[in-house]
């Protein structure tokens, strides 16, 4: 019994100060938001719900500190929870809501009016950075950068302006396995699926952008449709890739047509800007003069689904 609860007492003082922080930091597309990312914070949220039922703060319920005064069933509880954030399964916000709402301290947090969805608040940014409303740009794909190198002449080599015909010619259809043999293509996607720190959504999302196929571009809000999730979460998943080139990073493109973020950096003045235009250019996509690209974007993503 002792051991039982030593081991539970050591998972859950690992996932509230360690995993889920962590998560919280890197903005892990798990959850559309983070509102905390201290380990009290999540220690608080979670004991708020598991002990105090959202009702009561946890230590109204039982003494301090939680963890050597929590059963087996509470712990259990805890881990479940806190396992369901990672996952992506429960709203990490709206948990918050109710924790700070039973200790009275929401009000400033959390405004009575109807809060905006993560999704819509990404469909938002990702059309113009002009109607930008996101309040959090910091370290995000689509930050004012956007805005800024818009107004810019761009350096890169784009061709000369193409017809206004040659705009809108749809280009060469093609599959995945025109372009990728068999065995590249399933051992990428085994890859994907056994590498050890990608969640369940970011392993959808790289299994996805695997139908892209070369000469071919999607899109961040194309992607985030087909996901249902938001812009932000796809952007991050291409920021933090850590299979490229074999997941292909590079052949997303921002909703307006322009080159999007590489590397770290946003828009045609970013660092890696002219890499990602080589590649593309390389395998086959066109550009015309202005530096948006030729062709609708590429829809048709396939799930791969593992029959092993």
């Amino acid at each position: 019994m002792m051991d039982d609860i030593s081991s539970l007492r050591e998972q859950w003082k690992i996932l509230y100060t360690t995993t889920l922080p962590n998560l919280a930091r890197a903005r892990d597309p798990s959850q559309p938001k983070w509102p905390v990312t201290l380990d009290h914070c999540f220690a608080r949220i979670i004991l708020d719900h598991t002990i105090g039922s959202a009702e009561q703060q946890w230590d109204k319920v039982i003494s301090k500190p939680a963890i050597k005064h929590m059963t087996e069933t509470q712990l259990r509880a805890a881990i479940q929870l806190g396992e369901d954030i990672k996952a992506g399964k429960v709203d990490l916000a709206e948990l918050d809501e109710k924790s700070l709402k039973c200790r009275g301290k929401n009000e400033g947090k959390y405004p009575k009016e109807k809060k905006k969805s993560a999704d819509e608040d990404e469909r938002i940014d990702s059309v113009h950075g002009a109607k930008r409303k996101r309040v959090q740009v910091k370290d995000d794909e689509a930050d004012t950068r956007q805005i800024k190198n818009s107004k810019r002449q761009s350096r890169l080599p784009f061709a000369p302006q193409a017809p206004a015909e040659a705009v809108h010619d749809p280009l060469p259809s093609t599959t995945v396995s025109d372009e990728v043999s068999d065995g590249d293509l399933q051992s990428t996607l085994n890859r994907i699926r056994s590498h050890p720190t990608l969640t369940p959504y970011r392993k959808r999302l790289y299994i996805a952008l695997c139908s892209v196929p070369r000469g071919r571009y999607t899109t961040y809000g194309t992607l985030s449709d087909y996901l249902n999730s938001s812009a932000r979460a796809v952007g991050s998943g291409m920021r933090n890739n850590p299979l490229a080139p074999e997941v292909p990073c590079h052949r997303v493109l921002a909703a307006t047509g322009e080159i999007g973020g590489f590397g770290g950096s946003w828009g045609k003045e970013g660092e890696h800007a002219g890499k990602k235009v080589k590649l593309l250019r390389e395998e086959g996509v066109r550009f015309a003069g202005n530096g948006k690209v030729i062709g609708e974007p590429f829809r048709a993503f396939h799930e791969f689904v593992d029959k092993t």
